[in-house]
């Protein structure tokens, strides 16, 4: 290796020491090979980055044509200057941008779905909602009939109460009336008894008084 050549490394190292490490990307639609040094007379390291590969940056040569760079899988050496670029290449950001937009639609679906399942479970409780007014509505009428019934039942328990006491009161008149009814027909046997003993007596003291009572006549004589 010359001495000229050995120079442009040493001022190529140099440089890379105090130069700040930044990130940078390979442009659009390019293989690029890695070297190990600053130049295309120097070895291939890595046959050629592809595009949208993102690449830390160490230093730059003097003439600004060429960078060192280090992949994230640990391959250093120097490409040339004008495959770089600060931002990302399009076809990078057009795939970040799709997975982006898939991912997008995939919280886009699962928002979707959400909302249908509230939707759903909103309609459901409404339904249940209904169910239930419908039911509440039924239970009152209910308890209202019950209600309504037992009041009734309470005035014919009354109501039943006042006729079985005055019907025991009908049954104590009709025990008394019997009674009395059996006390009178045994008065009426027993007057009736007395009058035909005094019709009896008085049939005899008639037949021994009446005789007395009138004279008896005469016989006359037929011989007269």
């Amino acid at each position: 290796m010359s001495r000229g050549m050995a120079l442009v490394i040493l001022l190529s190292l140099t440089v890379g020491d105090v130069f700040a490490q930044e990130t940078q990307y390979i442009s659009d639609m390019v293989l690029v090979p890695v070297r190990s040094g600053a130049g295309s007379q120097f070895r291939i390291v890595n046959r050629g980055l592809p595009s949208g590969t993102a690449l830390l940056v160490y230093a730059q040569s003097d003439d600004g044509e060429w960078t060192e760079v280090e992949t994230r899988g640990g391959t250093r050496g120097w490409i040339p200057t004008q495959y770089l670029q600060e931002e990302p290449p399009a076809g990078l950001l057009i795939n970040d941008m799709r997975l982006e937009l898939e991912q997008v639609r995939g919280e886009r679906d699962r928002v979707v779905s959400q909302l249908n399942q509230s939707s759903s479970e909103v309609n459901e409780a409404d339904e249940t909602i209904v169910s239930l007014t419908t039911r509440l509505e039924s239970t009152e009428a209910e308890l209202t009939e019950v209600k309504r019934v037992s009041a009734a039942a309470l005035d014919l328990d009354l109501m039943n109460q006042q006729l079985v006491a005055e019907l025991e009161s009908e049954r104590s008149d009709a025990d008394l009336l019997r009674l009395e009814n059996v006390r009178l027909r045994e008065r009426i046997a027993n007057n009736q008894i007395m009058d035909g003993a005094l019709a009896v007596l008085l049939g005899v003291i008639l037949a021994v008084v009446a005789p007395r009572l009138w004279p008896k006549k005469k016989r006359q004589d037929g011989w007269s």
